[in-house]
């Protein structure tokens, strides 16, 4: 084959190394990859907008109230549950009161994507 007769030398683009097969299953597992870390990842990067900027540097435990913006269920309990001492709700179904919620809980807590914002307990 000389270099008139490659592919690219007519104006067509070579083809990467894995042809069209291999990028349909590259591109499936890319998609399995962000259905089952993209979650986590999205919290990681946002937990800092859900923490209370005067939660944010905390070095001992702290009363909290953590903000759903929908109706829980009662996964949703129990996993917020986890993270510290239930004390009840804040005048809403959707508003949780934790009580002794360790700085590294807090970050924990922030980073779940579906909590809306954590605030200090007044």
């Amino acid at each position: 084959m000389t270099a008139a007769d490659h592919p690219a030398a007519h104006g067509r683009p070579s083809r990467l190394l894995l042809g069209r097969d291999g990028r349909k299953i590259a591109i499936g597992v890319v998609l399995i990859v962000l259905v089952v870390f993209g979650p986590k990842f999205y919290g990681m990067a946002t937990a800092n907008g859900r923490l209370d900027s005067t939660l944010r540097g905390a070095v001992e435990p702290r009363n909290v109230i953590v903000v759903l913006d929908f109706m829980p269920e009662r996964f949703h309990n129990e996993r917020i549950a986890a993270y510290g001492t239930f004390a009840g709700r804040d005048d809403a179904l959707n508003r949780y009161r934790l009580r002794g919620v360790s700085p590294e809980n807090l970050r924990q807590l922030a980073e779940i994507p579906w909590v809306a914002r954590i605030e200090p307990m007044q």
